[in-house]
């Protein structure tokens, strides 16, 4: 699917409908200038503090990661639905509905991790 870019209006590809930006950096480039507007408007109200600082912590990890030197890194709300740990070994759960096929990325994803990806279907 086709989409324009919020941050540097280029058209971009997009695996799914909620995705907006083309990039990693377009996305904490903007998040960036919405905090920096935020700030301006000096939001002083609980629940606008406590979005303030979960956009700063979502600004801080996006920059910490886009300099991280693994080839394949994933949100895990992107790959599985629940991750489980059994006798120190991880497993990553998808829980799908009967018919529904695995997303793009969910399928890299398991190709990586081979046999720790489970598919529940119910």
């Amino acid at each position: 699917m086709k989409k324009i870019c919020k941050n540097c209006k280029k058209e971009f590809e997009a695996e799914r409908d909620r995705r907006e930006y083309c990039s990693l950096k377009c996305s904490t480039e903007r998040q960036s200038k919405d905090m920096a507007k935020a700030s301006h408007n000096n939001n002083r109200m609980k629940n606008g503090q406590a979005k303030q600082m979960g956009l700063k912590s979502r600004i801080h990890e996006n920059r910490v990661a886009s300099n991280l030197k693994y080839k394949n890194i994933f949100l895990p709300q992107c790959v599985c639905d629940r991750i489980a740990v059994e006798d120190g070994e991880i497993i990553f759960i998808e829980i799908k509905q009967k018919g529904q096929k695995l997303r793009p990325k969910q399928e890299k994803f398991k190709s990586l991790v081979g046999n720790k990806y489970k598919v529940i279907y119910e």
